[in-house]
């Protein structure tokens, strides 16, 4: 921990004092602003001067686990705000919600540096807390948690949703002083597609940083050769299948109750390739929803797609991601998929009503697809 009481009752913040002024700190008596208890200054070369429980605590606000990065990120970013004039507070107490952010920035910010794993209900605990009173959660990863490959179960409850980069996800290099921002994540078959974005902290305002994720940037695109990526997710799903992998299996059962196999999606389903971190398999069955909707009723407009495919969640097990929210993922990804059938002629739009054409495609004259940051989706026919 960073801050402390004096005898008076006033905080002490380390993250902004030298060394040398700390050590005469040392002769005072300090209290942890949350338990009351005594805490010492420790100052020595390894960790950044901090204070600690004098022993073993019960204290629910401040772990004795804190490690040098934890500790280094809170002061990095609380640097900056003193740099650029932003209000902020250090390990701020908020009583109406009994939870401590590591920062509150400009009063509507509750950062939290994530150093360590942690349990999703945890997570999804202190989120919930921050939403329903208001606050702003921005969790951002250390390094244990940095992105490396496909996003784990928990890497994937930290990811954000916007217009403007779609899906990404924070993170923090104390050794580099450096945020970095992985947008435009998209899943293939054989690997996670992204973007990269890093600020040094000594040189650019923290809310600056922040305020990335909703601002226009300049346009992102991705290309797949589409035979060779439908060719590689059939063969995964038909390896996955003989070992009776649980997703796999999940899926084919849905699909096998509506009469399809698997193994043999027409391509209607299969395209677009690109695929929802999030969402993941669960993604054919919005794609089926809307193609079956559309096939049976000819005409329809978007609420009637919308209102089709929450029903069809709210049977199904989702898993729900509240830095995004259920309804706007579902959203995303039906855009997504109306992109792809008005590309490929499978539908055509008048006014607010989309009009099903009966259009079959043939994979092996198509050549590619791109996919665009603000949403958009293109088909290269050979």
């Amino acid at each position: 921990m960073l801050i402390a009481k004096s005898q008076s009752g006033k905080m002490m913040d380390l993250s902004l004092k030298k060394k040398s002024d700390i050590q005469a700190l040392k002769k005072k008596k300090w209290y942890c602003p949350s338990c009351q208890e005594v805490v010492i200054i420790k100052n020595g070369n390894v960790m950044c001067s901090h204070f600690a429980h004098k022993q073993k605590s019960d204290c629910s606000s401040f772990s004795e686990n804190e490690s040098k990065e934890h500790l280094l990120g809170k002061k990095l970013i609380a640097e900056n705000c003193k740099k650029f004039s932003i209000p902020y507070e250090l390990e701020a107490f908020l009583p109406d919600l009994k939870q401590r952010p590591d920062i509150l920035v400009a009063n509507k910010y509750a950062i939290e540096f994530q150093c360590s794993p942690l349990s999703i209900s945890r997570f999804k605990e202190r989120t919930a807390t921050y939403q329903d009173n208001g606050y702003q959660v921005i969790w951002i990863l250390g390094e244990k948690l940095h992105l490396t490959s496909k996003p784990t179960k928990l890497q994937r409850n930290f990811i954000y949703l916007s217009k403007e980069l779609g899906y990404y996800l924070w993170e923090l290099d104390v050794v580099k002083k450096q945020i970095k921002n992985n947008y435009f994540l998209v899943a293939t078959s054989k690997k996670l597609l992204r973007k990269e974005k890093k600020w040094n902290l000594s040189h650019v305002n923290f809310l600056q940083i922040l305020a990335f994720s909703n601002q226009k940037n300049e346009k992102q695109f991705y290309e797949l050769e589409t035979e060779i990526e439908l060719f590689h997710q059939l063969g995964q799903w038909n390896h996955q299948l003989n070992q009776r992998m649980p997703k796999e299996m999940f899926l084919q059962q849905y699909f096998y109750s509506k009469r399809l196999n698997l193994r043999e999606l027409p391509c209607e389903l299969m395209l677009p390739s690109y695929k929802s971190v999030l969402f993941q398999e669960k993604e054919l069955i919005l794609r089926h929803a809307i193609y079956e909707l559309l096939m049976n009723k000819k005409k329809v407009t978007k609420e009637q797609i919308y209102e089709k495919v929450f029903q069809i969640f709210k049977e199904e097990e989702m898993e729900s991601y509240l830095l995004v929210g259920k309804r706007r993922l579902i959203k995303y990804h039906v855009s997504l998929y109306l992109c792809f059938l008005l590309q490929s002629g499978i539908v055509i739009k008048k006014e607010n009503t989309f009009i099903f054409q009966m259009k079959k495609l043939n994979i092996r004259q198509i050549e590619k697809e791109i996919l665009g940051i603000p949403l958009k989706y293109v088909m290269i026919n050979k």
